[in-house]
């Protein structure tokens, strides 16, 4: 069984050095990188900027969430949020009186989190009431999935539940086998018509059937290898990317790899220890990996497109498709952009200083970002 004292939290080597680190230090923002050439830095317009009230924790993954004209954010101290995304204006809050680890999951249905007591909550996403709770098995430490009439959350014992959108009664329950020592954290589930796919801290890939938790097939994107536990370590903690028939996904201290969604058929992989998160486009993969560095791979084949090695050493978030570029958030609290053909780090913008862990989110011309000090702000770049 996975427990509490062989779990390491993302950005940290070993569960000692956490210990021996204070908490303001993990909030703050790092040293930025010396660049050679500094890049220019853009004329940003700060549209609105709100504070939740609260820091967010090594391993807490709360990220803001869009849906049409309103903007969604939670922080660990149990409160929850709805604002209006064009002017900032709050519509609702509700203080929830728990420790909130994995937010924020948002659909028609709902606006649900889950916790550190192993709860699930979904809240009308119209007036922020509480509509149901629902015991798991473990601690939630990503944002739940919503949608087709279901709450899919990922536990950190191995479980997947699936719960009912209107009530929050079980559907089903998937177990996978946990190692003996894995990453604090866990990816979403991904919702895909009528399934779901899920990544395990076993370097595995599964398509679950969303009725009934049976499962379409399993792919093994990366195996164990190694003398230690540390070694063997091949946590899937990147939210898969799904795109039309393909699916992308990327293990710690293993690969990345693009597979059939139908099929679970691997038709390449690279070697890439996946960290910071992925995202596709219409013809490359953006991979962030764990020394900080930014990949490029053609979707098809994996080929190479391009890495940018500039922001090496710090935490990045997975990058996010801008207008004609990326953009990709770090722990030295910037905003990076960077150029689509060449990888180039065109831009970067001081946006606080603490450190930034939510992948951005883009609303047309705005961004969303959330920092760890729990600050949500609205920007966008003014064109030249």
């Amino acid at each position: 069984m996975k427990t509490a004292t062989l779990r390491i939290t993302i950005g940290l080597t070993l569960a000692g050095m956490l210990a021996g680190c204070g908490g303001p230090s993990l909030i703050k923002a790092e040293d930025p990188p010396a660049l050679e050439t500094p890049p220019a830095e853009p004329a940003v317009t700060e549209h609105w900027s709100v504070s939740l009230g609260a820091d967010t924790p090594p391993g807490y993954r709360i990220e803001p969430a869009l849906m049409g004209e309103r903007a969604f954010a939670a922080a660990a101290n149990g409160t929850v949020a709805a604002f209006n995304a064009e002017s900032g204006e709050r519509l609702w809050r509700q203080d929830l009186d728990v420790t909130i680890t994995g937010a924020v999951g948002i659909g028609e249905s709902g606006v649900a989190v889950g916790t550190a007591d192993a709860e699930v909550i979904l809240l009308d996403p119209d007036s922020g009431d509480v509509q149901w709770r629902q015991r798991v098995s473990s601690e939630v430490l990503a944002p739940p999935a919503v949608g087709q009439g279901s709450v899919v959350v990922r536990t950190g014992d191995g479980g997947v539940f699936a719960l009912e959108a209107d009530s929050g009664e079980q559907r089903w329950l998937y177990r996978s086998g946990v190692p003996a020592l894995s990453l604090r954290g866990h990816a979403s589930p991904v919702l895909v018509n009528g399934g779901v796919i899920v990544g395990f801290d076993n370097g595995r890939l599964g398509a679950l059937d969303l009725g009934n938790g049976d499962v379409a097939w399993e792919a093994s994107v990366a195996v164990p290898d190694g003398r230690s536990d540390l070694e063997r370590m091949v946590d899937l903690d990147a939210d898969p990317a799904v795109a039309g028939g393909d699916v992308f996904a990327g293990t710690y201290q293993g690969r990345v790899a693009g597979i059939a969604l139908s099929s679970g058929q691997i038709a390449w992989t690279r070697d890439v220890s996946v960290l910071g998160g992925i995202s596709v486009d219409d013809s490359n993969v953006y991979v962030t990996d764990e020394r900080g560095r930014l990949w490029a791979f053609d979707r098809r084949n994996g080929a190479s497109v391009w890495r940018l090695d500039a922001l090496e050493g710090l935490s990045l978030t997975a990058p996010r498709r801008y207008r004609d570029g990326l953009i990709v958030a770090g722990s030295d609290g910037y905003l990076n952009w960077i150029g689509l053909r060449d990888g180039a780090l065109e831009a970067r913008y001081a946006v606080d200083n603490a450190r930034v862990s939510a992948a951005p989110r883009v609303d047309g011309e705005r961004i969303l970002l959330l920092d760890r000090r729990g600050q949500l702000r609205s920007i966008s770049v003014n064109q030249q």
